[in-house]
């Protein structure tokens, strides 16, 4: 099977701690459903980078983290029609804090 080959987005690879310019991870759906693998849950994706695409796979929520934010916003936005096969968005995140002072990462979806 070819899927077992595609990467996954890794989020530590990403380190702005600046909501005002976050990192940028422009992409687009392959498919918009979630699937659960051994850690996370995820859907596939091409990535733009360097003026090249890729398949991997966006990890949309950890197994053993609490943050649902980028799992919510994407459930959200793919009821409402925005997020269908071929949609192309930008995922930005960066870390920010949480309410107990901890850090946590932070998405936003821009269309």
């Amino acid at each position: 099977m070819s899927d077992e080959k595609i990467p996954y987005i890794k989020w530590g690879d990403f380190h702005s701690k600046d909501k005002d310019s976050p990192d940028r991870i422009i992409i687009e759906v392959v498919d918009p459903t979630p699937f659960d693998s051994e850690y996370s849950t995820n859907v596939k994706v091409r990535v733009a980078e360097n003026g090249n695409t890729e398949e991997k796979y966006l990890p949309l929520k950890s197994h053993e983290s609490v943050n649902a934010s980028l799992l919510k916003m994407w459930t959200e936005n793919v009821k409402e029609g925005r997020i269908k096969k071929g949609t192309k968005l930008v995922v930005k995140t960066w870390l920010g804090l949480s309410k107990n002072n901890r850090p946590i990462r932070r998405y936003e979806l821009e269309f």
